[in-house]
């Protein structure tokens, strides 16, 4: 995807950020595996499963969502790409991350995403697509309080 690219429609916002969450889910889990520090592998796993989860419900949701707002013309780029982003992401990998070091990975994927989901959202004049991002946009935040909840928790081991 490159960065000026248009959104035909909800439908496909839907199938990107399922992608996405896919996709850190399996890098998550990779370095999950490689990681030589316990606490961060915990913290690894957690993150993989959560975006495997949110993946899975980003899936039920669109499954779940009136077609005509799926299928409405919304022709608005994102502001970034999030494969770039992903690529940029995987420059900060390495097997001895420190549990600080993967949370801040993930915080920064949350915010990615948000910042995604607020720009969608702000630019978007039709109020169903407005509202279907607003729930995307709560799910988003709601996981990036679950990951501080989840980083908290494991600081007190």
């Amino acid at each position: 995807m490159t960065r000026l690219q248009t959104f035909e429609n909800a439908a496909h916002v839907m199938d990107e950020l399922i992608s996405f969450h896919e996709e850190l889910s399996e890098q998550y889990s990779g370095l999950a595996e490689s990681s030589t520090i316990p606490l961060s592998r915990l913290l690894l796993q957690f993150l993989a499963d959560r975006e495997k989860k949110q993946a899975d419900s980003l899936e039920s949701f669109e499954a779940n969502a009136p077609y005509k707002v799926l299928k409405t013309w919304i022709q608005v780029p994102f502001p970034a790409d999030p494969e770039s982003f992903i690529g940029s992401l995987q420059q900060e990998f390495s097997n001895d991350l420190e549990p600080d070091q993967v949370y801040e990975l993930g915080n920064k994927a949350d915010e990615f995403i948000v910042g995604l989901l607020e720009h969608l959202q702000d630019r978007c004049e039709i109020e169903d697509i407005k509202t279907l991002f607003g729930d995307l946009l709560k799910g988003e935040r709601d996981n990036n309080i679950a990951l501080s909840k989840a980083f908290n928790s494991l600081r007190e081991f």
